[in-house]
């Protein structure tokens, strides 16, 4: 059966993230066959035109009302593609019309609204997915057939460092990130993706204890024709340090950082096993962004030397990974929620996603006050 979509906040323009992520994916096979868009909604009567003429949609698709286009009876699920800020009052009239959802991560502008919103979808009886779709990454989805086999054998550790230049060098619409109310920032999106990732692999927290800095006092944003505006004191982190143990007992170190562009933008991922290790190699900070170089150290089966003896340096194998279907992994997430995942737990629900807003507030939590943390 064909799920026929709505989505708001999908652009007539060819860059825009719904555009690329959404549309990009669904419009080619194996999704063509599995989903159908049927309508658009934007913030206003022009733009809403412009999009269903782009998507060859008819003009009466084309909504700047949340409540026509969650009645449509030709939508069997609603896409919210815009500003976390407006994630909550434009999803929660679907859920009432009885919509499935897919929503952008995070979820909710804050816990209570994530919370609000999945206990609609919970008492409704809806499917839900929220675009956590990092752990949708073939490269994610390897690394946890490697882990689930046994190969690493007890995982003793893990280590992840990242920078980036990204959240210094933002563009003037996205000025919304510097605002820390807005759920827009560099800890709750970038930071919290590759968090769900590093949880869907190893479990969750026992414990962390967090450190949030602002390294850069002004931020500057760039305008459409490259000019800068002027500088404004920076309101959101842009350094976070995060300490913790996993359920497992397995220590964690966790690093991410903004940068100036003397530092490349890369990542450097190793999960360390007793019998084996796993490391992540990117040139983005954020795993969910781009397809990462997967390696598995592990000693030569010939050396007759036990495991608890001294090393002696062997290469990384190169793990091959298949590509990613579209920018961002988010075409996994519809596959998964069209076919059912078998059990591998892609697709993160709004219940999920409340999971991942608890941890984010045990992060701020920690910070603000200096102390071990759980949720």
């Amino acid at each position: 059966m064909v799920i026929r979509l709505g989505i708001i906040g999908l652009s007539a323009h060819p860059s825009a993230w719904a555009t690329m992520a959404h549309i990009g994916p669904l419009s080619k096979e194996p999704l063509s066959d599995k989903y159908q868009l049927t309508a658009v909604a934007t913030s206003s009567p022009d733009s809403a035109k412009a999009a269903a003429k782009a998507f060859g949609l008819p003009e009466d698709k084309a909504y700047s009302s949340l409540e026509a286009i969650a009645q449509d009876k030709d939508v069997d699920m609603i896409v919210v593609s815009v500003r976390v800020p407006m994630h909550h009052q434009l999803t929660m009239p679907a859920l009432k019309a009885g919509k499935d959802a897919f929503v952008e991560w995070p979820l909710g502008a804050n816990l209570a609204q994530a919370e609000e919103m999945a206990a609609l979808a919970k008492q409704k009886g809806l499917k839900t997915a929220v675009g956590l779709q990092a752990r949708a990454n073939p490269v994610i989805q390897k690394a946890k057939e490697i882990i689930d086999s046994g190969a690493l054998g007890r995982v003793l550790t893990t280590n992840f460092v990242g920078t980036t230049t990204r959240f210094i060098n933002l563009p003037e619409k996205a000025v919304y990130v510097n605002d820390p109310k807005s759920g827009a920032d560099i800890v709750s999106i970038p930071i919290l993706h590759t968090l769900d990732a590093l949880c869907y692999l190893l479990g969750e927290f026992k414990w962390l204890a967090a450190a949030l800095e602002k390294k850069f006092p002004e931020v500057q944003f760039t305008r459409a024709d490259g000019t800068k505006t002027d500088p404004v004191p920076s309101r959101s982190h842009d350094s976070v340090n995060i300490q913790g143990e996993l359920e497992s007992g397995a220590p964690v170190s966790f690093a991410y950082h903004a940068t100036t562009r003397a530092t490349p933008d890369h990542l450097t991922w190793v999960i360390s096993g007793e019998k084996a290790s796993l490391k992540f190699d990117g040139d983005h900070a954020t795993v969910q962004m781009a397809q990462t170089k997967l390696s598995l150290y592990e000693v030569p089966q010939d050396d007759a030397a036990g495991l608890y003896e001294k090393n002696v340096a062997a290469p990384w194998k190169d793990i091959e990974v298949e590509a990613n279907m579209a920018f961002g992994g988010v075409g996994e997430v519809y596959q998964a929620f069209a076919e059912g995942d078998g059990g591998k737990g892609i697709v993160v629900d709004f219940e999920e996603a409340v999971k991942r807003h608890r941890l984010l507030d045990a992060i701020f939590r920690s910070a603000e006050k200096g102390t071990r943390e759980t949720y």
